[in-house]
């Protein structure tokens, strides 16, 4: 089967299963998609660091760096719809926390792993949990602020544009995504011979990404308006109390 049929596949599947589970959130609560979301932390690192393919023999990205990475997005974007600053900062910082876990938990695997000779398949495992500290940790702090910029945005193109949901995911993930490739390739990797070909790859795959969860979310709030969504756009000050640990009574 063709690579893009699979990236396609997983799309829909990681889609599909952000949309399932919070649409049955009234049935058992918000917190189910908060551990999937953690769990998208461990493949989107070791995609990113493991697994790349090229597409139309002309961009090369990673289902980590792209799906996995927008899909994060995608879900701190349905909690931020509805959900209270608490519990959008809970998954901000859930997620962050994730990623920080991982990066310890892998570094003591990979000391494990090469400790003595008991281990199966050493020399794969030790590839798998042998990170770049740096590249991590600069993701990470890019993620975070990500998760940030792309509420400001999708709450001015909510404010803009109230029905039109395509707009205001797409609109929102490809101005986030664009700027988040720009500077982690730029801050990483400027010096190499194939600059510009790993950013345009990573934003093409992106943007596509971008597209088909914009018309998967899109259509799903079409056929199932958000009666309950009444609270007025956020405002500078909401986004600054997710961030500085403050907090409201009305939210």
């Amino acid at each position: 089967m063709d690579v893009f049929v699979y990236f396609l596949l997983e799309t829909l599947i990681v889609g599909l299963m952000i949309l399932g589970l919070y649409a049955s959130k009234k049935h058992f609560g918000i917190g189910l998609l908060f551990i999937f979301l953690g769990t998208l932390q461990f493949f989107q690192t070791i995609l990113s660091g493991n697994v790349y393919n090229l597409y139309f023999d002309v961009f090369l990205f990673s289902p980590g760096s792209t799906l996995i990475f927008i899909s994060t997005l995608f879900g701190v974007l349905l909690i931020l719809r509805n959900e209270s600053i608490i519990k959008v900062r809970s998954a901000v910082y859930g997620i962050v926390l994730s990623n920080i876990i991982l990066v310890f938990l892998s570094y003591i695997s990979l000391e494990q792993i090469l400790s003595d000779n008991y281990s199966r398949n050493t020399t794969f495992l030790a590839e798998i949990f042998n990170f770049d500290i740096n590249l991590f940790f600069i993701g990470i702090t890019l993620l975070y602020l990500d998760m940030i910029l792309i509420m400001f945005i999708f709450r001015y193109l909510e404010s803009k544009f109230p029905k039109n949901y395509f707009l205001q995911f797409f609109g929102a993930s490809v101005i986030t995504s664009v700027l988040d490739s720009v500077l982690f390739y730029t801050l990483n990797f400027y010096s190499e011979l194939n600059y510009s070909e790993m950013m345009i790859g990573n934003v093409a795959g992106k943007i596509l990404v971008s597209f088909i969860l914009s018309s998967l979310f899109a259509f799903y709030f079409v056929i199932n308006p958000q009666k309950e969504n009444k609270r007025k756009a956020l405002k500078i000050k909401d986004i600054i109390m997710i961030i500085n640990f403050t907090t409201s009574g009305k939210r």
